[in-house]
């Protein structure tokens, strides 16, 4: 064995050596980031037995910039994310539609190096990300709020702590290739444990693995996969916030919700922050309406995708 290829060896990490995975900051830097998300939405309703397609598009940039840093390595950085673009697909008689909506995100994050969110003070004057696709079925107003949220997580584009943008949330311990850790990333409604059938919005964990570092371009990197499997009914939940408002007729018998995410995350094997993220999202939802409880009033199917990439920052 040469020379060169016994220092490679001796320099590479062991797999099998747990490691400590902790981001490090420095003051003074700025990173860029371009996020792309594609939703298609597959719905039918009332009597319809065809799913009609729809499709929308999000694109917008943001950056960190990292303002100073703690003896502990906690970070205060600044997020900006000024607009957001959406783009409709097109139809059988329009061309896709681009619409971009002003944000003016300017928030100071408090960051761990384990990219946990330890403080958040937003901008009186920015505005949140409208609603993702507008509610065509006869209960519009009660569960728009939900169904956004829905969308957001299906296309990762909600606030920063619990979009791509600050992620992936890095284990508490030391892990070795293989090892798994769960982490928040968002909140959804789930069954209350001992309670027969009660819901309330509870946190929404992604289980993360370590899958080891890599050579990509002459580059090393760390690699982490995260997977989230949402299997809920919305309308218990939303029945429940009814009745606390002393409403006990309900339009809604159920909504059951099912969601399956996926990421591909690729980290800088120096720093740990993100270099690149892909994630895909599945899932279907129903509405079953109490005066029709056995057809499905409003049905969906949708797939998402969402990249993230580090571009050149601007000066």
């Amino acid at each position: 064995m040469g020379v060169a290829l016994l220092l490679l060896v001796a320099a590479w990490p062991d797999p099998a050596q747990p490691v400590e995975l902790l981001r490090t900051f420095a003051k003074g830097q700025r990173f860029t980031y371009a996020v792309k998300s594609d939703l298609t939405v597959e719905a039918r309703s009332g009597t319809l037995d065809t799913f009609l397609p729809s499709d929308l598009g999000l694109e917008y940039r943001f950056t960190l910039d990292v303002l100073s840093l703690g003896a502990d390595g906690i970070a205060k950085v600044r997020y900006l994310r000024p607009s957001i673009t959406e783009i409709e697909g097109e139809t059988f008689d329009t061309p896709p539609k681009r619409r971009v909506q002003k944000l003016d995100q300017d928030i100071l994050i408090t960051l761990s190096p384990v990219n946990e969110v330890l403080e958040y003070k937003d901008q009186p004057k920015a505005k949140k990300i409208g609603a993702i696709r507008p509610w065509s079925g006869e209960t519009q107003d009660f569960i728009q709020d939900s169904l956004d949220d829905i969308y957001r997580m299906a296309l990762f584009v909600g606030s920063p702590d619990s979009s791509l943008d600050l992620a992936p949330k890095l284990p508490l311990e030391e892990v070795k290739v293989g090892d798994t850790w769960k982490r928040t990333v968002s909140y959804q409604p789930q069954t209350l444990k001992g309670t027969e059938g009660k819901k309330a919005v509870q946190r929404l964990d992604y289980v993360y693995t370590y899958l080891g570092k890599a050579t990509v371009n002459g580059r090393s990197v760390v690699r982490i996969s995260g997977a989230l499997d949402l299997d809920t009914d919305l309308g218990t939940y939303l029945n429940q916030l009814l009745k606390d408002e002393g409403i006990e007729d309900s339009p809604i018998k159920s909504m059951p919700l099912k969601v399956k995410g996926r990421i591909q995350f690729e980290l800088d094997g120096k720093t740990l922050r993100t270099l690149k993220a892909d994630a895909t999202t599945e899932g279907n939802f129903q509405v079953f309406l109490t005066r029709m409880p056995d057809r499905p009033i409003e049905e969906e199917r949708f797939k998402g995708t969402t990249t993230l990439r580090e571009v050149p920052a601007k000066p």
